[in-house]
């Protein structure tokens, strides 16, 4: 009875567990869902270890997997496999409540502000937001790194261990900074070099690109963190030295000897007089120079840096800043990975086709090495893996590891798959590959040690770490996509403002100057307002006026000079289209500025609801581009890939609203507490989408209701979010209320926009139009008018005219326009009559 109450009261049970919950059950819930305890945390994240504290149920980190108190050690696979699968998402920047232990409370605080420094400090490119969404959503399997002594060890007396370190580091941390001096590190253990440094491109795209390093000479025992404020940042000229020039040409540097004599040296940067150097370019899958690796002084061997070293150097930079971006490339390098460490003759990666439990929809493989010394993709025995091999299928199915000593007498295999690919199969070594919510989603297979030997548990363990970090690649290519989400709005952004410019402060001191005739002068609290009546600046002080008489201006203190920048600012970004363009954009407004006027509309809603209404109006086709959102998906527009398919165009004009209230000297908001200022963007934006169409129809219902039922006090929160709404689009669709002849020009201006957009259909893409928007079919314009009126007019106007009869003017408009369409149909009719009969 108590477990289903607090799930029918959630907010009772958290408020319960908040009140109630010790250090040690918080713990608990943290190791059961697959993260350290809280001490475990900010021990790692302050760079020391200790196991103090730790309670019954808090595990310890040891070699290879954890260990409690109670229980022996997990074994490793399965400890891999599950501690990658129970990783949850978390905040980019998390932070902590205080607990009962104030020392710890200020500990965690601590450690947020630093990890909110560190990610502020990095430059805003692709490669760093990708670091920071891989953090943000992926926790990693934890492994203990090796000291660089052991490493230095390893890779004289067992390679495939020493490879094994560098993948559990990559895998274990995938933050950029931290990730490039462990990085760093390794180089120096790899090429035998003293020192390491790896600068990164800052703005490569702008006319003055630098080189920024914020791991500058890393010693190959150093434990040294980068800098998280950036004060420890290390910048480098373009062009300028051996690490600039690297930049800039693209070209290898290997000094042997005297290094320090070449005249490209610079002591003050290298810190002392170097023997041996070797400088590097890093690029990325698009052969862009994203950074420069160095290594300096070869230890233990007085010939300096050899062509092994710069192939070592040059894998394990590009390993970490180049495959990190492309699915296919992760995939390649860490099957050759496999391959060469497991000495084997054939390496697989087959994924889950989605839409079937049994099927592989994409499929990689790589035979031995054969050209060249490299290994390369082979896509023409693709087909026949992803149709014929029955132990990857097995696997998938099963989600376990199958190690087969001896293909030809085993059972499960099937002799065809050899016949298929003219390959002889021994040994075959398969195991699943899971994401982060343990979900199979794909098989890892390699086949024939090179010695002949049946694949042992060694290999299964190495197999295991490829098989994990195969996984995170994967899903770092779905992370991928959401930067280049990002990509198209910078693109989208970057087109809007080349084609809108910026107000000249002569015309905001003339604006500023000119007196604001009253609001009666023009008529514009009348709802028979004739929408062409005003002209340039008129509509710019008649925009001011209405601010002034509802009083927004003396209420939020709104500096009059912000305001008719900002208005000149808007009327800027309205594109030259026939309809959707300032002049409809001040006429919606004029139309709310009436309702608040002469109707019940200000009784209903807040001052900080007119104001957001107000502006809402003014700003809710920014851009506009004389097409609909059913444009921008048939056509797959930036727009689109950006906002998506639902309200495509209404989110573009509330992001180009918030572009122009950020701009210097246009915030018209600008006196608002924070608080105030997060309500009415909030509003703002509400507003703006009301005006999508297909959203107005899904809440209308609603608004009926409410008007059946005798709302007519609107203290409820929905309420008064569904009046805002119907009154955004009372608004927008006004001009179907005013008098013929201006309803008729505006009928006329909204028709040549459609057929503007029709004929971009078939030309460009090929599709028959609408036939609102089919030039052929303009006769038929009364008949779809009478439809627009009698689907979506009348029934809005006839119902809020019962909740308000102070609208029932603009039912009345609604109705006489009705008549007038309905007579030229039937003049309509009348013509094809006569032409069908020849009478």
């Amino acid at each position: 009875m108590a477990e289903e109450w607090f799930d029918q009261n959630p907010d009772a049970f958290q408020e319960y567990v908040l009140k109630k919950a010790d250090l040690a059950l918080i713990n608990r819930w943290l190791v059961n869902h697959g993260f350290h305890t809280l001490q475990e945390y900010i021990s790692g994240r302050l760079g020391y270890n200790s196991n103090e504290g730790s309670t019954p149920s808090s595990p310890i980190i040891s070699d290879g997997g954890f260990f409690d108190s109670k229980h022996h050690r997990s074994n490793s696979k399965k400890h891999l496999r599950q501690d990658f699968a129970r990783s949850k998402m978390r905040n980019m920047f998390r932070t902590y409540e205080p607990s009962s232990s104030p020392e710890l409370g200020v500990d965690a605080r601590r450690s947020s502000l630093k990890e909110m420094r560190q990610f502020r400090s990095l430059p805003p490119n692709s490669v760093n937001m990708l670091s920071m969404l891989i953090q943000s959503r992926i926790r990693l399997p934890r492994y203990p790194s090796k000291d660089i002594d052991s490493k230095k060890e390893l890779r004289y007396t067992n390679e495939k261990e020493f490879f094994l370190e560098i993948v559990k580091d990559i895998s274990n941390d995938l933050d950029l900074r931290s990730l490039s001096t462990k990085i760093v590190a390794n180089m120096c253990v790899l090429v035998d070099a003293d020192k390491a440094s790896v600068f990164l491109v800052e703005g490569r795209n702008t006319p003055k690109p630098s080189l920024v390093s914020k791991i500058f000479d890393v010693h190959a025992g150093s434990d040294m963190l980068p800098s998280l404020t950036g004060d420890g940042s290390m910048r480098m000229a373009w062009g300028k030295g051996i690490i600039g020039q690297v930049a800039e040409t693209g070209e290898i540097v290997n000094l042997d000897g005297n290094a320090c004599k070449d005249p490209r040296y610079n002591e003050e940067i290298i810190g002392y007089q170097a023997e041996d150097l070797l400088c590097m370019p890093i690029k990325n899958a698009d052969d862009e120079i994203i950074g420069v690796a160095q290594v300096l002084n070869k230890t233990g061997s007085e010939d300096g840096f050899d062509k092994e070293d710069e192939k070592a150097l040059l894998e394990v930079v590009h390993d970490v800043f180049e495959e990190q971006t492309s699915f296919e490339n992760v995939i390649l390098r860490i099957m050759q990975r496999a391959q060469t460490l497991l000495k084997c003759e054939r390496c697989s990666v087959l994924l889950r086709d989605e839409s079937h439990e049994t099927k592989f929809n994409k499929v990689f493989d790589l035979a031995y090495p054969t050209k060249n010394g490299h290994n390369n993709m082979n896509p023409d025995n693709c087909t026949d893996l992803q149709i014929g091999n029955k132990i990857a299928e097995l696997v998938l199915i099963t989600e376990e590891t199958i190690n087969i000593a001896d293909a030809q007498k085993d059972a499960r295999f099937d002799p065809e798959t050899d016949k298929l690919l003219g390959f002889h199969t021994k040994t075959i070594l398969c195991k699943p590959i899971r994401n982060r919510e343990l979900k199979t989603i794909g098989v890892a297979q390699i086949v024939n040690r090179i010695d002949g030997q049946p694949f042992d548990e060694h290999d299964e363990n190495l197999f295991e770490a490829f098989t994990i970090f195969c996984g995170l690649g994967i899903h770092n290519s779905l992370l991928y996509e959401e930067v280049s989400v990002a990509a198209a709005k910078q693109a989208v952004a970057l087109e809007t403002l080349s084609y809108h410019a910026s107000v000249p402060n002569d015309d905001v001191l003339n604006i500023k100057c000119k007196q604001v005739p009253e609001a009666t002068t023009w008529k514009l609290n009348r709802f028979d307002f004739n929408d062409f009546s005003l002209q340039g600046d008129e509509m710019i002080l008649a925009a001011i006026r209405m601010f002034k008489d509802l009083g927004l201006i003396r209420k939020f203190r709104i500096d009059y000079e912000v305001l008719c920048r900002w208005l000149l600012t808007v009327r800027k970004n309205y594109r030259n289209v026939s309809y959707h363009n300032w002049r409809h954009a001040f006429n919606v407004c004029q139309i709310m500025f009436t309702s608040m006027m002469n109707c019940e509309t200000r009784k209903h809603i807040s001052d900080k609801e007119v104001l957001a209404l107000t502006v809402a109006c003014l700003c809710h086709d920014l851009d506009h581009r004389g097409t609909n959102n059913a444009f921008q998906q048939k056509s797959s527009s930036p727009l689109a890939q950006l906002y998506g398919t639902k309200a495509t165009l209404e989110h573009h004009h509330f992001n180009h609203a918030i572009i122009i209230l950020n701009s210097e000297g246009h915030n018209i908001f600008s006196n608002f507490s924070s608080d105030d200022y997060s309500e009415v963007i909030n509003l703002l934006k509400h507003a703006i989408l009301a005006t999508d169409l297909s959203l107005h129809i899904q809440i209308r219902e609603k608004f009926f209701s409410m008007v059946d039922a005798g709302v007519r006090s609107l203290d409820d929160r929905e309420c008064k979010e569904i009046y805002r709404s119907i009154i955004m689009t009372t608004c927008d669709i006004a001009a179907i209320t005013k008098p013929w002849e201006i309803q008729r020009k505006a009928a006329d201006l909204v028709v040549a926009e459609f057929f503007d957009q029709g004929d971009k259909e078939k030309n460009e893409l090929n599709l028959q139009p609408m036939a609102c928007m089919d030039r052929e079919k303009q006769d038929e314009i009364a008949k779809l008018q009478m439809s627009w009126i009698d689907g979506i007019c009348l029934p809005l106007y006839k119902n809020l005219s019962k909740m308000d009869p102070n609208f029932k003017p603009m039912l009345e408009g609604v109705l006489a326009n009705r008549d007038r369409w309905e007579i030229l149909d039937a003049e309509r009719l009348t013509k094809l009559a006569v032409l069908e009969t020849g009478v």
